[in-house]
């Protein structure tokens, strides 16, 4: 249990609020001819099971949702994503997790207006928030970030201006349903900014190929990708994470699993 608690714990590798952001998941020029156009949602509710594995244990350890909705921002035509996540009974005595994202993107292009990340974790409450702002005819953007830390009693705000398109760890995950894998060849790149704290990380989305995915008995027909993340200065930041998306128009997160220190992590879509 002891050993149980410190893989669900650490810090090193894979971040657990990465974990709970990427899982449900998951400028332009950088898709260049690879972004589809065709694309768009309705409102939608997306359900997952989050399963955690250590040696031949295979043990449910949280719930999450992913909701969209269309909404209307200064009569911008927007959408508003919602990432809701919560670890169950027996995971709450180890390590606590009730966790929010929210993302404001633009429904034209998908660039980000707003992002919130709300983490409740083990009796320790935080927040952070970025504002996206834009000029004309400029390809970057510059994000207004604002830390909430109570426990310490802290308010921190910065000021991170990124050259190119920037995304946040919930809206990255639209993009890349997007993207028109079809025409994209077998190991190809996409290299995206993302806002993590008051940091920029680099993301590498590479296109493993089509697959057969199996899921509660159904199977998937299914987009096989891989997530690189790295630091400014080309560190390895976390081991690869591996995601399928659905081969068809909407382009469901189907599931998603990487290694923690100890064992591993993989959330699996529940719905229809």
């Amino acid at each position: 249990m002891r050993r149980m608690k410190c893989c669900l714990t650490a810090s090193n590798g894979l971040r657990r609020a990465r974990w709970f952001m990427v899982l449900f998941l998951l400028g332009m020029p950088v898709l260049g001819s690879a972004q589809s156009t065709n694309v768009s949602w309705g409102k939608e509710s997306l359900p997952y099971d989050v399963i955690y594995q250590w040696g031949f244990i295979w043990k449910r350890a949280a719930t999450a949702t992913l909701r969209l909705t269309p909404v209307s921002v200064k009569g911008v035509p927007c959408y508003q994503a919602q990432m809701d996540a919560r670890t169950l009974p027996f995971a709450d005595r180890l390590f606590r997790v009730r966790d929010t994202l929210v993302s404001v993107m633009q429904r034209e292009d998908l660039r980000p207006l707003y992002y919130a990340k709300i983490a409740d974790e083990d009796k320790t409450y935080r927040k952070d928030e970025v504002n996206y702002k834009y000029q004309p005819g400029v390809a970057g953007c510059v994000g207004d970030i604002t830390l909430y830390r109570p426990k310490r009693n802290a308010v921190e705000s910065y000021t991170v201006a990124s050259s190119k398109m920037t995304y946040d760890m919930l809206s990255v995950f639209y993009y890349l349903r997007t993207i028109d894998f079809l025409s994209t060849p077998m190991h190809k790149r996409f290299n995206l900014n993302i806002f993590s704290g008051r940091h920029i990380e680099y993301l590498s989305i590479e296109y493993m190929g089509r697959t057969i995915l199996k899921l509660g008995g159904k199977e998937f027909p299914a987009f096989r990708i891989k997530l690189h993340f790295s630091t400014d200065a080309g560190e390895k930041e976390s081991d690869n994470i591996t995601a399928w998306i659905s081969d068809d128009s909407r382009r469901i997160p189907l599931q998603v699993e990487g290694k923690l220190a100890i064992g591993s992590l993989k959330a699996v879509y529940t719905g229809d």
